[in-house]
């Protein structure tokens, strides 16, 4: 219809009808290439067809460009199969649909405020992962360590997912990501990255990123990450990147906020506190709100002020395990796994409780003393 030029807005027929020419695109890909399990994003499906068309057009003298509104094809990378984009897409979108609407039913109105800004940022260039999934778009979920990325949904550490060098400097690339390469064509193919636990990481690795995403994206090697919308998630009140041999001034300069990065980064703040929200008996409640803004305070330095950034911190009483004069070890044993724990053969006394403790050595003597 192109060619014998019947249609006046061919923008407005392939909106209506894209999915109906496209729906045979994934079953030829996967016979071609062998691979049953290959899937292809929407925006590639498009592209597909419209390369199709594109060439059909050319064909015949004509071309996409003579149709101003029209979509025109791009170059998306090799639809070959690509298996670390296959395995981001290796959901259920049903699924990530349900579980979509179950986050949004219990979150509160500072999350739905959060929510809707970063989705609007995503559509406009869409809990949030669930929600872009569920339109069959990439979501790339990282996180600075491996305990916080094991609570994502498809998490990595992001030293994994994009190769930041472990010595990384302002001179540093993602090693990984490579012009052409299966992983550059999966963070051109997302829609979003999460970065949780930012904070505690240099911010070289972020601005090692920056300038490795642009190179990769050169239709958008103007603008920060290549175009791509990122989340960074995290608190500053807790650990922040640790500098061998470096003093407060050095762990400031190496913070994400002390980055060319933070200038462009729009801050939203979620200050409910969660648990708060579970229905717990009144004097729980107060109970958990008094430590809660106990421990905000010690964050925001509130503590025996007037003070000039150090301060011994008195913790309360109800607090503390009271030692009465036995071996520490012990008494904490005691405390948490019970007065019997060593004669006790039940295997989920041990299961779901633990002692943390912040140095190797305790860790040593306190197994020493369970085993």
């Amino acid at each position: 219809m192109l060619v014998s030029k019947s249609l006046s807005q061919p923008h407005v027929v392939w909106e209506a009808t894209w999915e109906y020419l496209t729906d045979d695109i994934l079953y030829k890909k996967r016979r071609e290439n062998g691979r049953p399990d290959m899937n292809l994003t929407i925006e590639q499906i498009k592209n597909i067809a419209l390369t199709e068309i594109e060439n059909h057009l050319l064909s015949n003298g004509r071309s996409l460009k003579k149709w101003p509104h029209m979509p025109k094809p791009e170059n998306l990378g090799d639809y070959n199969g690509n298996r670390l984009i296959d395995d981001e897409l290796n959901y259920v979108v049903k699924d990530q649909l349900k579980e979509n609407e179950r986050l949004m039913a219990m979150i509160t109105d500072e999350q739905r405020g959060v929510y809707e800004q970063i989705l609007d940022a995503v559509l406009n260039d869409i809990a949030l992962s669930s929600a872009i999934r569920s339109k069959g778009m990439i979501v790339l979920n990282t996180a600075s360590s491996g305990i916080a990325a094991l609570l994502l949904e498809g998490g990595r550490t992001a030293h994994s997912r994009f190769g930041i060098p472990i010595d990384v400097d302002e001179f540093s690339t993602c090693k990984k990501i490579e012009a052409g390469s299966d992983r550059a064509e999966l963070v051109k193919a997302a829609k979003l990255i999460v970065w949780d636990e930012a904070p505690m990481m240099s911010r070289h690795c972020f601005e090692t990123l920056d300038s490795t995403m642009r190179d990769v994206i050169r239709s958008c090697e103007e603008k920060l990450f290549g175009g791509k919308v990122v989340v960074f998630g995290g608190d500053f009140r807790q650990i922040l990147p640790v500098i061998p041999g470096g003093g407060r001034a050095e762990t400031v300069l190496a913070a994400l906020n002390s980055s060319y990065l933070w200038e462009h980064c729009k801050v939203l703040r979620l200050t409910k506190n969660m648990r708060l929200l579970a229905g717990l008996p009144d004097d729980a409640a107060k109970e958990l709100e008094s430590f809660s803004n106990w421990i905000l305070d010690i964050g925001d330095g509130k503590i025996n002020l007037p003070n000039d950034g150090q301060v011994e911190i008195d913790i309360p009483s109800d607090l503390l395990i009271q030692n009465s004069g036995e071996d520490p070890i012990e008494t904490m044993a005691k405390e948490v796994y019970g007065q019997a724990f060593q004669t006790s053969t039940d295997n989920d006394l041990y299961r779901h409780r633990a002692i943390l403790t912040p140095t190797n050595d305790e860790v040593d003597k306190i197994n020493d003393y369970m085993l």
